[in-house]
């Protein structure tokens, strides 16, 4: 029988949120926090580890919220841009990870259905970077194999996967047919939005 991959996830959540105006991953969409949605979401899938890595308001974010079985990873170059969190979460991989998720703290209606879906095109195609998709874009999250993390590695700046995973041949998209799941919060206005519409 062949032996399944482990797979970790690494969610982000370590930026200042400048155009949010306050610590974005504390506000609250239906009564939970969208720090929390996130964490339930990875912490509910089949991946095998959960990181999370913070920096900004790190210690009020880690009192207001229930991390289950996630370890929490604390980036203290946070303000250098998003690479410095993924470098932090690629850094604290476990040796028997084959390939890790990074995922973004600001989908509230991402679910571990969408997730799991990932881990299955990964286990189908464990060479490939699988990564949901929008309109035929690659969107978030994506899952890299360990043999491609190097590249991540190379990020500088408020860069993220995206060229990564746009560039790379190996690249393979899965349509979400409802485009909401992959709707992220960037404003209080887009909260406000998502929370009268629901």
């Amino acid at each position: 029988m062949k032996k399944l991959q482990k797979i970790a996830c690494i969610v982000l959540a370590a930026g200042s949120a400048v155009r949010f105006g306050s610590p974005k991953q504390l506000a609250e969409l239906h009564g939970r926090s969208l720090i929390q949605i996130a964490i339930d979401t990875a912490n509910s899938s089949q991946v095998d580890y959960v990181f999370l890595v913070l920096g900004n308001s790190s210690s009020e974010i880690l009192q207001n919220l229930r991390l289950g079985r996630a370890q929490v990873v604390l980036n203290k170059n946070y303000q250098e841009g998003i690479s410095t969190s993924i470098k932090s979460g690629v850094a604290n991989l476990p040796d028997d990870v084959s390939g890790a998720i990074v995922m973004v703290a600001d989908q509230p209606y991402l679910t571990s259905h969408y997730v799991d879906l990932l881990i299955d095109g990964f286990r189908e195609s464990p060479e490939n970077i699988i990564a949901l998709s929008s309109g035929g874009e690659a969107r978030n999250p994506v899952i890299i194999p360990c043999s491609l993390l190097s590249v991540l590695e190379k990020l500088e700046g408020d860069e993220g996967a995206r060229a990564v995973v746009k560039n790379n041949p190996k690249t393979i998209l899965l349509e979400v047919s409802d485009p909401k799941v992959l709707v992220d919060v960037d404003t209080k206005a887009s909260l406000l939005k998502l929370e009268n519409e629901s």
